[in-house]
């Protein structure tokens, strides 16, 4: 008897208690809190989205292996796809290849080398996390993905292939926001 009555009996029957009892409560009642929001692949025109895409492409670009320097380039891009503003999207990559072509010491115009750009894939998925308590949304993160495929074509006067590439490069954003007020906070990748 005199054991039962000793403190440190009472703390680990309380302790026993609370890991069976309470334990299992606290991460059911979390766990039915917090939603996740999968949104499939798409092509969108929210910020986020066209940020990710930037970056997807910009990455892209980094591995070409393919010197423009001191060639004249006829440049040509071609969206493959039903995407949103598929112009845009054409002159946004046209103009990104250009700048490309003119840092590593080229022109662009119709001259010794023809370079054809298809970008047959592009897609961008979302997810959204929740985590409320009435309505009361106490964490809130989004995260963006975006992946762009590419195809390159060097083509000689005569039009004949000298060189292809392809890349397939992705790219990500994420916010965290706690209360949907402060934020958004880095995540550390």
């Amino acid at each position: 008897m005199v054991k039962e009555n000793f403190p440190g009996n009472r703390r680990k029957k309380f302790l026993l208690s609370f890991s069976l009892y309470t334990l299992p409560f606290v991460l059911t009642f979390i766990s039915s809190c917090a939603t996740v929001h999968y949104n499939p692949p798409f092509q969108g025109t929210s910020a986020e989205l066209q940020s990710a895409l930037a970056q997807s492409l910009e990455r892209n670009l980094k591995d070409i292996p393919f010197d423009p320097s001191g060639k004249l380039v006829d440049l040509q891009v071609y969206t493959l796809g039903s995407f949103q503003g598929q112009e845009g999207l054409e002159n946004y990559v046209k103009s990104l290849f250009q700048e490309w072509i003119v840092r590593e010491g080229g022109k662009v115009g119709p001259g010794q080398l023809q370079m054809v750009v298809f970008m047959p894939v592009l897609g961008t998925t979302a997810v959204r996390r929740d985590f409320s308590y009435q309505n009361i949304p106490l964490f809130y993160s989004e995260r963006f993905q975006a992946t762009a495929r590419l195809l390159v074509l060097i083509k000689n006067p005569q039009g004949e292939i000298i060189k292809t590439w392809q890349k397939k490069e992705g790219a990500g954003l994420s916010d965290i926001y706690l209360l949907r007020i402060f934020g958004p906070f880095d995540i550390p990748r």
